[in-house]
């Protein structure tokens, strides 16, 4: 059977091309899993099949964009000149509009799992007159949660590019107030706007107006406030979509998330997503594959955001340097951006670059996903073959003998 260092690069390409390249492409995925399955590459090939099969869901049910049907969309058309609502005292903006709502020039990275709940939502709304006759209706609402940067934010601009609606995004700054009663009667003012138009209610940040009822380290306050959302959310409930977005989903009372009939958890990327990620976020840099990959490993804890922190802190070291071609170079650039980024809770690997070179090596070596040579590991720790292979021959050595004396 072949060995295959390098079949999660393929994978992401595959997915991305399955969903840009066309009957083309796919034909080429096609024979590619073929000759993997003849290979007794049969793990790699059922993979390819997955993809395969999921493409092939994607295309027959999951439309690039809704046409929503007039018919179950409530209310008037948002429109450039369409003022905002505001606090009546102090005139501060309560909502932002967003009429044309995408969440980059490239969907979001998400999960196999997160990206089939996304896109059965979209189908359902697709299929809104077909519920109808049976006497059904798509889901009216739904809460998305996770760690932050996970990009919860993008997910829900990506279900409203899909869904052709534009946004009214809630701005929480605006809404809570120290005034007594201030808050929920603007709560009540954010959703009577919202409900007068074709729009998705986004309320970010959500658990500010929606902690739990029993906390005894909250005032009566957010109780009324809560009462209020409550109530709003059923009365939308029918009108119109409301998405709300929480990176502490257990602040949030128990009734609250009676509400929500869609549940979307983002977790922090897995390594398929970091690769993504990673080389989304680099272009137009071009490093050598096991460079790419690397960076995916280091990044292993770390959100979305933090990895284009860590894109964007190398890029502008290359604009600073220009022998940026060899692997000592990135490695400096990586290094650089540990020393001044350690801590918080993210650096479950980056650690590894700011300590010993031989130690960077044999984590590399013992590394499942994904699996790099002995010739890649000398690469990306600046260090020629040899010495790499003696590190990592006496670290298996020493690992052996210690089972042997536990057996």
């Amino acid at each position: 059977m072949l060995e295959f260092k390098h079949f999660s690069v393929i994978q992401s390409l595959c997915r991305v091309g399955l969903a840009e390249g066309g009957a083309g492409f796919r034909k080429q995925v096609e024979r590619l899993k073929e000759r993997l399955s003849k290979d007794g590459a049969r793990e790699e090939a059922a993979m390819l099949e997955r993809l395969l099969n999921a493409d092939a869901r994607e295309a027959t049910l999951v439309p690039s964009k809704v046409e929503l049907s007039r018919t179950f969309l409530k209310g008037q058309k948002l429109t450039e000149t369409t003022v905002p609502p505001s606090d009546r005292e102090t005139s501060a903006p309560i909502a932002d509009i967003i009429l044309n709502p995408t969440p980059s020039p490239v969907a979001p990275v998400l999960t196999d799992e997160l990206r089939m709940a996304v896109d059965a939502v979209v189908r359902e709304w697709a299929a809104v007159e077909a519920l109808s006759r049976a006497g059904l209706s798509p889901p009216y609402s739904s809460l998305i949660f996770g760690p932050p940067g996970t990009g919860k934010t993008l997910t829900a601009l990506y279900l409203a590019e899909k869904l052709g609606l534009p946004v009214v995004r809630a701005r929480i700054d605006g809404i809570v107030s120290s005034f007594l009663g201030t808050t929920a009667r603007n709560l009540s003012n954010l959703f009577e706007f919202a409900n007068r138009y074709q729009c998705i209610l986004l309320l970010d940040e959500f658990d500010a107006i929606a902690k739990l009822r029993d906390d005894p380290h909250e005032v009566g306050e957010i109780k009324r406030v809560v009462n209020t959302l409550l109530q709003n959310l059923d009365s939308r409930a029918g009108i119109g979509l409301t998405i709300a977005i929480t990176n502490h989903p257990s602040l949030l009372d128990p009734a609250v998330w009676r509400r929500f009939e869609v549940r979307l958890e983002v977790p922090a990327p897995q390594f398929e997503q970091r690769l993504e990620l990673v080389e989304t976020f680099l272009v137009p840099l071009k490093p050598d594959s096991h460079i790419v990959r690397f960076m995916a490993w280091i990044t292993e804890g770390q959100t979305g955001a933090d990895i284009r922190t860590m894109i964007d802190t190398l890029k502008r070291y290359v604009a600073m340097n220009r022998d940026t071609r060899t692997e000592t170079a990135w490695l400096e650039a990586l290094t650089s951006f540990a020393a001044r980024n350690s801590g918080g809770g993210q650096d479950v690997r980056t650690k590894f670059l700011l300590s010993d070179r031989k130690e960077l090596a044999e984590a590399l070596d013992s590394s499942m996903v994904p699996d790099f040579t002995q010739r890649e590991i000398a690469d990306i720790v600046s260090k020629d073959q040899t010495t790499v292979s003696h590190w990592i021959s006496a670290k298996r050595k020493s690992g052996n003998e210690e089972e042997g004396m536990n057996a």
